[in-house]
């Protein structure tokens, strides 16, 4: 199966979200987003369609213990079947598996992994839960696409941390297209972070949508990937008074990998704050993109609108290609946005030399404080934690 050719009616599951893909078409450079982050490729390759059925058990994975513990509540994705293990599962939290709502999103690549799920997998939260939940994404294919899709939903008045781990064992060329739809009812507080581990021939997409209900709070920590390219595409519209969006990312890449951060952030009412932060750090001939676009409109006074975008290249031939923007219709608002880019800090590098550290290693302590800066905007600790094992154990 290509994805340039559609030739996949055989295999369509959402007739609706198949028909918003021919009308908005697969992105490609004649999108102002996608000008830098080119896909033809990905759209060319001949891949098998994985169905949603799990391949093995989840005892079958290596070290599956070690995301069983006290600390956390744990579920497994396994290949896009949710799998929970016995005695880690909260009483709140509810799983089903539902027929689908309209969606009208703007993002070709959500729909087209809708195209081929047929039942909208979902995860509600009816209370403030006792510790934090794991959801671990498991992946082993060949070659291969594969679709995911996942409805996280928080009733009025929970606070609730949730880390999501993304593992693959895939072997030859994969496309990961992963959808995540996040709603918070009122006063609903969500803490999520993402943390990848993929495989070297990957090519992982992430789909992000919200509804976000009045005084909720959504709070998103993405911790990069190792993939051969990768995308974060966060298309929230704001839509309630009161409503606090913070997104922060860090990319550390080498070789000629390529990872895109691209947000298309709306706020349609007052007093709503957003802000967008990635930190970059780029090896070899590494390729980054941040392309932010926060639209505040008339009605939408009294916005803070933040952006920020940081880059450490280690190499002369790594590339950042860095693109904040504002759209503003109101005069009552706090914005900024900013792009930054340079070489480690020598004064920085210096002194840790000065004190009798090998050069390797404080460079490798330099470029540990840009990504821990970022892992300490988890608000959990005991997340912030198990990230920095995961992230030591798995070289992630």
């Amino acid at each position: 199966m290509k994805l340039i050719d559609f030739d996949f009616e055989d295999n369509i599951k959402d007739h609706a979200a198949y028909k918003s893909l021919e009308y908005l078409k697969l992105p490609d450079k004649r999108m102002e987003e996608f000008r830098k982050f080119d896909l033809s490729k990905l759209y060319a390759t001949s891949f098998n369609l994985m169905p949603n059925t799990p391949t093995n058990n989840i005892e079958a994975f290596e070290n599956i213990d070690e995301f069983i513990n006290n600390d956390f509540h744990t579920l497994f994705i396994n290949n896009s079947t949710i799998q929970t293990p016995n005695n880690h599962l909260s009483k709140q939290i509810k799983i089903s598996h539902l027929p689908k709502e309209k969606n009208f999103s703007k993002n070709a690549l959500f729909h087209l992994g809708e195209t081929f799920i047929e039942l909208q997998s979902k995860i509600e939260i009816s209370n403030t839960l006792d510790k934090p939940l794991l959801i671990v994404n498991l992946f082993t294919s060949n070659n291969s696409f594969r679709p995911t899709s996942l409805h996280i939903s928080l009733e009025e008045n929970t606070n609730v941390d949730i880390l999501e781990l993304f593992i693959s064992s895939n072997t030859g060329e994969c496309f990961l297209n992963i959808n995540r739809k996040i709603t918070l009812k009122q006063n609903a507080i969500l803490n999520y972070s993402k943390v990848e581990k993929s495989s070297k021939n990957d090519t992982s997409i992430f789909n992000y949508q919200s509804n976000l209900l009045k005084k909720s709070t959504l709070n998103m920590v993405s911790v990069n990937s190792n993939a051969k390219k990768s995308l974060n595409f966060w298309d929230f519209s704001l839509d309630n008074e009161d409503i606090i969006l913070n997104i922060d990312a860090i990319v550390n890449i080498n070789e000629d990998k390529q990872s895109a951060n691209i947000a298309n952030i709306v706020h349609n009412k007052e007093n709503i704050k957003s802000e967008i932060n990635a930190k970059h750090i780029l090896y070899d001939s590494a390729h980054a993109i941040f392309e932010a676009k926060s639209t505040i409109n008339r009605d939408a006074s009294k916005a803070k609108v933040f952006q920020s975008s940081k880059t450490t290249l280690l190499s002369d031939d790594a590339r950042i290609f860095a693109q904040p923007q504002l759209l503003i219709q109101t005069e009552n608002l706090e914005a900024k946005h900013s792009a930054t880019c340079g070489a480690m800090n020598e004064e920085e590098l210096y002194y840790l030399i000065s004190r009798g550290i090998p050069e390797k290693k404080a460079e490798a302590m330099l470029i540990e404080s840009i990504e821990n800066e970022v892992v300490e905007k988890i608000h959990n600790q005991n997340i912030q934690e198990f990230v920095l094992a995961f992230k030591g154990k798995h070289n992630v």
